[in-house]
């Protein structure tokens, strides 16, 4: 797997220990994915607005742009997410990663949209630490149950 970032403040360790522990968390052979997927994590800023125009949320509302999002193809995930290490927006980054890492490990099924969001109800939550600027901090992150369809 390579990660590959496009932005400046973003706490790197943390976002690759949400790779990590989301992979090892659901699935039974993590390296396997590592190994094939290019990712590319961006700044908000980045953001292609006319490329979500289209696309309307769960509820019916456009996208918000000052929001994380991604997209997911094949051997490559293009993530973006505030530039930021405040605590409150690696929330919000965490969850946007976990998101589309779910996406991409269902990708060559026919579960790749539905088995994510008829599932954002049905999670399940690990503990992990990472080191954020003068100490190790835990997080909680809680991961779509996806496991029944891999």
């Amino acid at each position: 797997m390579a990660l590959i970032f496009h932005t400046n403040h973003i706490n790197k360790r943390f976002v690759r220990r949400v790779f990590e522990n989301t992979l090892i968390n659901i699935d039974d052979y993590p390296y396997h994915f590592i190994k094939e997927w290019d990712i590319h994590i961006w700044p908000l800023s980045d953001t292609n607005t006319q490329f979500f125009e289209h696309i309307k949320t769960t509820s019916g509302q456009k996208i918000n742009p000052d929001m994380p999002s991604g997209v997911t193809g094949l051997y490559r995930m293009d993530l973006y997410l505030h530039d930021s290490s405040n605590a409150f927006k690696e929330r919000e980054n965490s969850d946007r990663i976990m998101h589309e890492i779910c996406h991409a490990r269902l990708i060559n099924t026919t579960h790749f949209v539905t088995g994510v969001h008829r599932n954002l109800h049905k999670r399940f939550t690990t503990t992990f630490w990472y080191w954020n600027r003068f100490k190790y901090t835990k997080f909680t992150l809680s991961i779509i149950d996806i496991r029944k369809y891999l």
